[in-house]
């Protein structure tokens, strides 16, 4: 059975708070995310701390849209987007066009992240989940949904 609605956004908050935390503690280097692995065998880095930190981690600097110096409230983290979107989904009908026009936003912020990630050869396993659970929300949402039943005469 496919994971609800609810549990996959509860899911996608969850990774993005926890996003949100890598990123402030980024500069810290007492500081190991859980996401920060490195794998020998594979001569893998996986940094999340490093990937969260990037330019593409504030879309709208990354976009000149706001300056890189804007404060929080104009130029917020992609992670602080996602809790935004997470608990608009959480907390409006899955149905409703406002619902379903963020998550079509979601799976085009996406698509383009995870485009960086392999255009500069990266792995953020953080980011990879949230990429996982935006999909999977957005075929729940999006495709899955059952349609408007016609009242039979």
């Amino acid at each position: 059975m496919a994971p609800s609605i609810t549990l996959l956004t509860l899911a996608g908050l969850a990774l993005a708070v926890y996003a949100l935390v890598v990123e402030a503690n980024a500069a810290n280097p007492d500081f190991k995310a859980l996401c920060d692995l490195t794998i020998p065998v594979l001569d893998l880095d996986a940094s999340c701390s490093k990937t969260l930190s990037s330019p593409e981690g504030h879309m709208l600097s990354f976009f000149n849209v706001v300056s890189v110096d804007s404060p929080i409230y104009l130029n917020p983290p992609n992670a602080l987007l996602g809790v935004i979107y997470y608990l608009c989904v959480l907390l409006l009908p899955s149905r409703s066009p406002l619902v379903k026009f963020i998550t079509t936003i979601s799976l085009l912020t996406t698509i383009f992240l995870f485009s960086v990630l392999y255009k500069k050869k990266e792995v953020c396993l953080l980011c990879l989940s949230n990429h996982v659970v935006n999909l999977s929300l957005f075929y729940r949402i999006m495709i899955a949904s059952p349609s408007r039943k016609t009242k039979s005469s």
